[in-house]
């Protein structure tokens, strides 16, 4: 179990992330949050990479602050991974091996034989990694974090900047992992969270908003989520309106919007997604609260 107590951090008289307490438990968590919401801070507090002002994290009971202890048992993947490009996939996942004491250097070949089968690199493995796709890349990154057989796994947006078919193959190695590790994952793609995630947390500007099933996050915009079809001329004449989606359609321009009251006498409520009930979440438009 990976948890939070009280975990926060302030630089000067600024909270990059206020206090927060949560646990997770095996499985993959999303993390989602706008640019500056504390994301990235949050990350490498659970990885012990950064000193918490206040509180702690641990796993299982053994404080990140033991780095010697925890950073065995945590793997983190940061947004860009940088490598030698000399090296090999092979070469560079006996180094992680080496610099976590993962056994024997026997024990060792055979874990990074079977990382790199795990992550599909199996043809490249002997290659060096300046001729990797960026889809490579972060899947190697994957198997490094993966080095020791870690409890728990913290990625920072692993499918950014990808294709959709190596995203979908970057999703898939993650799902993997949920029945023996804790995962959480940070991205601003929904749809990598919808496809693999069952709980997710939400941050914005340092505070925890929702820790909670995927499904609850659509619940901030029901009842206010209002859908209606209006010409070109009148949507023009909106587009200072606060709009969720405008999608051209054979008959005009489909609009959504969240609004407490019905925005215009053409409009009608409709079922939210979990994405627009995301966005009502994050910019006010919706109650926050655990």
């Amino acid at each position: 179990m990976l948890t939070a107590d009280h975990l926060g951090k302030k630089y000067k008289q600024y909270w990059a992330l206020e206090p927060l307490s949560f646990q997770l438990e095996r499985g993959i968590y999303g993390l989602l949050g706008p640019n500056g919401a504390g994301k990235s801070t949050l990350m490498r507090l659970l990885a012990g990479l950064l000193a918490p002002t206040t509180g702690d994290a641990s796993l299982h009971g053994i404080t990140v602050r033991d780095v010697t202890r925890s950073r065995r048992r945590i793997g983190y993947v940061p947004q860009t991974f940088r490598l030698y490009p000399q090296l090999t996939a092979r070469e560079w996942l006996l180094h992680a091996a080496k610099l976590k004491n993962a056994g024997t250097r026997m024990e060792q070949e055979a874990q990074v034989r079977t990382l790199i089968a795990a992550v599909h690199l199996e043809e490249k493995a002997d290659h060096a990694v300046g001729s990797y796709s960026s889809g490579m890349i972060k899947r190697l990154g994957i198997a490094q974090a993966l080095v020791g057989k870690p409890e728990a796994v913290i990625v920072d947006e692993p499918t950014a900047g990808l294709d959709p078919e190596e995203r979908l193959r970057l999703r898939n190695v993650l799902a993997e992992l949920a029945p023996s590790a804790t995962v959480l994952l940070s991205t601003h793609v929904l749809s990598d969270i919808e496809a693999i995630c069952g709980q997710v947390l939400v941050l914005r500007s340092g505070k925890l908003l929702y820790n909670g099933r995927l499904g609850g996050l659509a619940s901030y915009a029901e009842g206010r989520l209002w859908q209606w079809e209006a010409s070109e001329r009148e949507w023009r004449a909106m587009a200072q309106e606060r709009l969720l989606s405008a999608r051209r359609t054979p008959d005009g321009i489909l609009c959504r919007t969240i609004a407490d009251y019905q925005p215009t006498p053409y409009a009608h409520a409709a079922a939210p997604t979990m994405e627009e009930g995301y966005l009502a979440l994050i910019t006010g438009s919706g109650e926050a609260s655990l």
